[in-house]
């Protein structure tokens, strides 16, 4: 991984633990406030690194590591080409936009008002990934199918959603 994309990582997965603290807390305990906070020190350093042409190497692998469970998200948003390797914190229609919310059991579609006309870039059910995003037909498996125009996630008919499953989209 060079150095570019990890700042690029960084940057989002920085994004994503503040979004995470500010609208569910400290979910099941394992949001660290201060991660965010070193992550940015750490980033900042990195780009410092970077634009001096200073050996950054070691400090590339640890800003990586720093960025934690959400490196897996910030990799499909930049391979969707979701934000360009920027995120513009704030929303308003702008960059990356988290929603998340608890499903009804054994419903098989959950409706995100706010995310309508949106591009759907990630989806997780109990903070598990879910398999392809699709845009029509039927899900199968753990495949979904995104309505933009009503901002509907729907998901195979065989695997609903049970009681207390948290949802977790993010859109642009």
């Amino acid at each position: 991984m060079n150095t570019s994309d990890v700042i690029s990582i960084a940057k989002i997965s920085q994004y994503l633990w503040n979004e995470s603290i500010s609208k569910i807390g400290f979910f099941n305990n394992n949001i660290d406030p201060y991660k965010a906070r070193q992550l940015y020190m750490e980033r900042k350093a990195l780009e410092y690194g970077q634009n001096n042409s200073l050996n950054v190497e070691g400090l590339t692998n640890y800003v990586y590591a720093l960025c934690g469970q959400n490196v897996q998200v910030a990799n499909n948003i930049l391979q969707a080409g979701g934000v360009g390797g920027n995120v513009i914190v704030g929303g308003g229609g702008y960059g990356v936009r988290e929603y998340s919310k608890f499903a009804t059991p054994t419903a098989t579609t959950i409706i995100f008002a706010d995310a309508i006309n949106a591009t759907l870039l990630y989806a997780s059910r109990g903070g598990i990934d879910v398999g392809t995003i699709l845009s029509s037909g039927t899900p199968t498996g753990n495949q979904v199918v995104w309505d933009k125009t009503t901002g509907t996630l729907t998901v195979a008919a065989d695997v609903p959603f049970v009681a207390d499953e948290f949802v977790r989209i993010l859109v642009k």
